[in-house]
Order: C-alpha cells, then sequence, then structure tokens
C-alpha cells in the first residue's frame, strides 16, 4: 500500500471515529434534556401543590373530587379537616421533592452520604399519620421504586 492510500484509509477512519463521538455526544445530549424537562415538570407539579398550602381555598377541587370519585380517590380526604387537608398538602409536596432527590441519587448525582441526610427527614415526616395516607393515595403515580423505598420507610417508622 502506497502513503497515499495510507493516508486514505487513516482520513477516513478518523473522521468515522468523529462522527461516531458526535452521535454519541447527541444521544447524551438528547438524554439529558429530556430529564431535564421531567424536572420542569416535577418543579411545576410542586408549585401547583405548594399553591394547595398557601391558598386553601383551592382545596375545594380536593372536595369536589373526592365526592365523584365514588370511592376510588382520596382515600379519607372527605374526613379530614381544614388542618388536616393542609398539612396532607404540605406532606405531598415534601413527598414529591423526597421524589426527585430519590431519583437523583438513583442517577448517582446524591452521594449516598446526602442521600441518608435526605432520607433521614422522609423517615421522620413518615411517622405523621397523613404520610401513609399521601403514599396510598399517590400510588402508581410516582416512581415505582422510590415508592417501594417509601413503603420499606413506612414499615421501619410503624
Amino acid at each position: 500500500m502506497d502513503f497515499q492510500s495510507a493516508g486514505i484509509v487513516v482520513s477516513a477512519a478518523i473522521l468515522i471515529a468523529t462522527l461516531v463521538v458526535l452521535i454519541w455526544q447527541v444521544k447524551i445530549q438528547l438524554e439529558t434534556l429530556r430529564k431535564e424537562a421531567y424536572r420542569r415538570c416535577q418543579s411545576d407539579y410542586s408549585s401547583i401543590i405548594r399553591l394547595f398550602v398557601e391558598r386553601q381555598e383551592l382545596q375545594k377541587i380536593y372536595d369536589e373530587l373526592d365526592k365523584k370519585s365514588e370511592g376510588n380517590g382520596l382515600k379519607h380526604w372527605s374526613g379530614y379537616s381544614s388542618v388536616d387537608k393542609t398539612l396532607y398538602n404540605y406532606l405531598e409536596l415534601n413527598y414529591e421533592l423526597f421524589e426527585r432527590v430519590y431519583l437523583l441519587r438513583k442517577e448517582k448525582w446524591v452521594d449516598p452520604e446526602t442521600w441518608d441526610q435526605w432520607n433521614e427527614w422522609l423517615k421522620w415526616l413518615a411517622k405523621h399519620p397523613l404520610f401513609a395516607d399521601v403514599q396510598n393515595d399517590n400510588r402508581g403515580l410516582f416512581d415505582r421504586d422510590f415508592q417501594e423505598h417509601v413503603d420499606r420507610v413506612l414499615v421501619e417508622t410503624r
């Protein structure tokens, strides 16, 4: 093989390697964008739940939904006092935050020591009687692994 042919082969190999790296980087960037978009949705959800805590008149939404759900909605909502409804929404806001931190831990973006601190806070809040209702009412709406973790925490704290 002469030098010109060898140069063409080397150039082609470099071009192919460059394309492979670029494709790989684009895939990583797209995955990052998808995750960030979902995190924005989670943040928006938190803002909505925060409104339930700040503006108690919005709890009427859950009151109406509970009446129309025929027992398939929020299991104990209609029996809660106004204070309990606010506490429930506060706990739900924390629950959603815990899920976000849990997902970051799964992706190894939160180190084990930091997760342990969050988990201690989760265990502490899980002792409140309404926390189990938040878990049960939200079953299937959050990450399955996270909800299984919360199930274990609830068993430990009872």
